[in-house]
């Protein structure tokens, strides 16, 4: 089989009759804040959190990486498979890397790329496409971990907007986008758990592409994507919080505060 069925099955294990399942080496040693399984039950109580870093520029230009940063409360994941979107013109994600838990644990698959949004009605203008596993096969080659008991970055994203000449004050987000179930899950350990999105918060303003049609959607797994018939169902427990540029040129002063009304001149 091909890498990316073997990619395609790891993470979508819940379809299967949970037999990818596969046994761990407990011996392994970590660093001291790096997460391994155990014989003990996950806690669901505590959902991973997913959010993409949010920066304010002063000066019109940005050539920098934004994390996409995980917090994973007290669950364990072995891949993830994210789509995010742009659709400001005066930014461009350039590339996507790994990030820290990737590096440092050695995971053996990352893959990032552009998907050519070919004139695809209600989705963003730039779409991209990455996936990664700390396993592709199950052997003798271990990861180090998978992945930390703090918050830890999963990918960094190059962005700029050295392709404009001049940037307004206003703000970018970079999104999390949905154009199939897989998209925006979190495989756990044993291969045999699914997480998909619980919550999704905004912070800048996001263009609206919805339709009746279920895909594609930025509001997160529609609830087609859980067959109650399934054995494995898909838990959701990832909330996302998307991000991404806020241009704040600071051209005028900030008027000064009224005091005499008890409300503030930016205010009115």
């Amino acid at each position: 089989m091909c890498l990316i069925g073997l990619l395609f099955l790891s993470l979508n294990a819940f379809h299967q009759d949970g037999t990818a399942a596969q046994e761990l080496d407990s011996n392994r040693v970590l660093s001291e804040d790096s997460t391994q399984e155990s014989s003990a039950s996950v806690d669901s109580s505590r959902n991973f959190v997913v959010s993409i870093e949010r920066v304010t520029i002063h000066t019109g230009r940005i050539m920098d990486t934004l994390e996409i940063v995980l917090e994973p409360g007290n669950n364990l994941m072995a891949g993830f498979d994210f789509r995010v979107g742009v659709e400001s013109e005066f930014i461009e994600i350039l590339n996507i890397l790994p990030g820290e838990i990737l590096d440092s644990c050695s995971w053996e698959f990352f893959n990032a790329k552009m998907v050519e949004p070919a004139q695809r009605e209600n989705c963003p203008r730039s779409v991209w496409h990455v996936v990664a596993l700390a396993e592709v096969i199950p052997d003798e080659t271990r990861p180090a971990c998978f992945g930390f008991k703090r918050p830890a970055s999963l990918v960094r994203l190059i962005v700029s907007s050295e392709h404009v000449e001049l940037v307004p004050d206003t703000t970018a987000a970079v999104y999390f986008f949905w154009e199939r179930c897989s998209d925006n899950s979190i495989s756990g350990v044993r291969g045999d758990t699914l997480s998909m999105s619980s919550q999704l918060y905004d912070y800048y303003p996001v263009p609206d592409h919805e339709t009746e049609s279920i895909f594609p959607t930025r509001l997160g797994a529609p609830k087609q994507c859980v067959d109650p018939a399934a054995r494995n169902l898909p838990i959701r427990r990832i909330d996302f919080h998307n991000g991404g540029v806020e241009f704040e040129l600071r051209l005028m002063p900030k008027p000064l505060p009224d005091t005499s009304g008890g409300r503030t001149t930016d205010s009115l």
